[in-house]
């Protein structure tokens, strides 16, 4: 069997023109899973600012040529969604007024997706998708040509993944042109696959069998184990091996037992590593001198796989609580990070973990109220997630020590505070601008209304609603999406306008649907559109709906009459001042919803 395995960057890859068999699977990757890990991991690679960028090892394609191709046997739900990246990249470039410099990298790209082929007189596509789910979508979106066909679900996923991987290098993009540049320059040069190309199927079918079968050695994960095991008595193996079954147990329950190596690093980094460490760099630092002294498993390795053992439990439990969308879990706190954040979010759990292995759940769910208020914050100025694991690797420094719920704001007061109230200014400007839409998915925007629906609650004194509720609305738009015979309302210069301030986030507001339903023929704008709605809206059980008709009301001299009157919360029309104005009112109820150690993040001193 002739086998040949080459190291190459993606930008070499352009000496190959790949078919992907119409006997493979389609495109299965989804967007909150596999996509985002891809994403997740390169950026945690990319040393933003740094001229000279470390190689990063993303995994290994099997081919087979076939008459000038080669066939795909394995590999490509990664090399498809790289195909996907450079689409985005080119895309965005195309948006631009673009330097020499730039020029190059974008004429690159476009090399890469396509080549003109002068014997055939035909432009060949990179990456050609032969199964049959795949129609011709992505050659149409290689070649920049519309695609209007059937919609399968594998197409979905592609075009999901298109979208969302377009999205996130915009973040690049908006810090400038040049750092844009120099991500892409990284991808294509220091993202490299081993291409381990094979002399005829059945050899490839082989390999692809035994590295399946097989693995490729031993990981991180293992090594520490047989560590464990090196350095114990024999008379504790029984109780390692005991613990070790569990810790492959607490993994499992979770769904992370094929990614043990996530908990790991997060163990590492949570409480004894100063600073991010990489899953190539674990087990090199564990057996470092620094390493030993730290852990201190030479002495005491029966009390660190206890450690591990207990620490796998709570990781399992709070993975599985940030999973959890529903009401009525153990770590109410953690499972709406996972609405503002998202539910296969993880970094929040290096915080977590950092406290101490005795704490209570009491402390682990205040620590998480704090975190879910500052991924709130950061998720409305569009902060990068790999920013906030620089910052949780500082922070969890401080907590390991926290011994009591009163120790643990103090060292919030000095971590999670601060760099807050330094966003403020900017925070309040960029919240009053903003687009609904910016809290997407819609779970996000339903989690952000809902929550902000519950502060008034409080503030009337009424029952708050749980979060299955709320994620059994509808988004409102209080001016229509439709207006009848496109004629929208006076005070708008032009249909631009209107649908700027149509899709304010202080335009839209949480319904039933059965409610929604009934008002959707309510887009008359020459008619008294506003007060139709407003007869259905108090039948709502969402109060901040309800209010929207300024002659709603419950009982006299009740705090939610007294809370009218402070906010000045009463609409008796709707126009382009009142979504802003109703905005500057959300504004107000933000601060007093998403709180740090109880307190307004505006009104607390440095």
């Amino acid at each position: 069997m002739e086998i040949k395995a080459d190291v190459h960057s993606i930008s070499k890859l352009k000496d190959y023109f790949f078919l992907v068999p119409d006997y493979q699977r389609e495109y299965v990757w989804k967007v909150d899973d596999q996509v985002e890990q891809f994403l997740v991991d390169i950026d945690n690679e990319y040393e933003e600012g740094q001229i000279e960028q470390k190689s990063y090892f993303i995994g290994s394609i099997i081919i087979v040529e076939n008459k000038g191709r080669f066939d795909v046997i394995d590999g490509q739900q990664r090399l498809t969604t790289i195909v996907l990246t450079l689409c985005a990249f080119r895309d965005l470039f195309a948006t631009l007024e673009l330097d020499k410099k730039q020029q190059s990298y974008f004429k690159t790209i476009n090399e890469w997706l396509s080549d003109f082929d002068i014997e055939t007189d035909e432009t060949q596509i990179r990456l050609d998708l032969q199964y049959q789910e795949s129609k011709d979508f992505l050659s149409k979106l290689i070649l920049s040509s519309p695609y209007t066909d059937e919609q399968t679900s594998s197409i979905k996923r592609m075009q999901e993944a298109y979208e969302t991987i377009k999205e996130h290098m915009q973040g690049y993009l908006d810090v400038g042109t040049d750092n844009f540049t120099s991500f892409v320059r990284y991808f294509l040069s220091k993202i490299e696959l081993v291409v381990i190309k094979s002399e005829n199927l059945s050899s490839a079918l082989k390999i692809f069998e035994t590295i399946n079968q097989r693995g490729a050695g031993l990981n991180a994960m293992d090594l520490v184990k047989n560590l464990i095991f090196s350095q114990s008595k024999e008379n504790d193996f029984q109780k390692i091996k005991e613990k070790w079954k569990n810790i492959g147990a607490n993994l499992a329950a979770c769904g992370e037992d094929q990614n043990q190596l996530r908990f790991l690093r997060y163990f590492i980094m949570a409480r004894y590593y100063n600073g991010i460490m990489r899953e190539d760099e674990i087990y090199k630092w564990i057996i470092s001198t620094e390493g030993k002294k730290a852990i201190a498993y030479e002495a005491n390795p029966l009390g660190f796989a206890t450690e591990l053992e207990k620490l796998s439990k709570r990781y399992s439990t709070l993975v599985n609580a940030t999973m959890y969308q529903k009401d009525g879990g153990d770590y109410p706190a953690v499972t709406r990070i996972g609405f503002i954040n998202k539910y296969k979010s993880r970094q929040h759990l290096v915080l977590l973990l950092a406290l101490r292995i005795d704490c209570s759940k009491e402390m682990i769910e205040f620590l998480a109220k704090q975190l879910e208020s500052l991924f709130f914050y950061s998720s409305t100025l569009g902060i990068q997630a790999k920013n906030n694991e620089r910052l949780f690797t500082d922070w969890a420094v401080k907590l390991r020590t926290a011994s009591s719920e009163l120790e643990l704001s103090l060292v919030v007061n000095v971590t999670i505070l601060p760099y807050l109230r330094k966003l403020i200014g900017e925070f309040k400007q960029t919240f009053l601008t903003l687009r609904h839409y910016h809290y997407n998915p819609l779970y996000r925007q339903r989690y952000v209304l809902g929550q902000i629906e519950n502060t008034l609650r409080r503030k009337a004194n009424l029952p708050e609603q749980g979060l299955e509720f709320f994620n059994s609305l509808q988004i409102e738009h209080i001016l229509p999406q439709t207006p009848k015979d496109g004629v929208i309302p006076e005070g708008f210069v032009d249909q631009e306008e209107y649908e700027s301030t149509l899709y304010m986030l202080g335009n839209v507001t949480l319904l039933e649907g059965t409610i929604n339903q009934a008002i959707n023929k309510f887009n008359d704008m020459t008619q008294g559109w506003f007060a139709q709605k407003q007869g259905e809206y108090t039948k709502s059980n969402v109060l901040t709906t309800a209010l929207l008709n300024h002659e709603f009301s419950i009982g006299k001299n009740t705090q939610l009459n007294k809370f009218k009157e402070e906010y000045q919360y009463q609409f008796s029309e709707w126009t382009k001042e009142q979504v802003s104005m109703r905005q500057r009112f959300l504004l107000k109820l933000v601060f007093e919803t998403w709180l740090i150690n109880g307190m307004r993040i505006d009104e607390q001193q440095d």
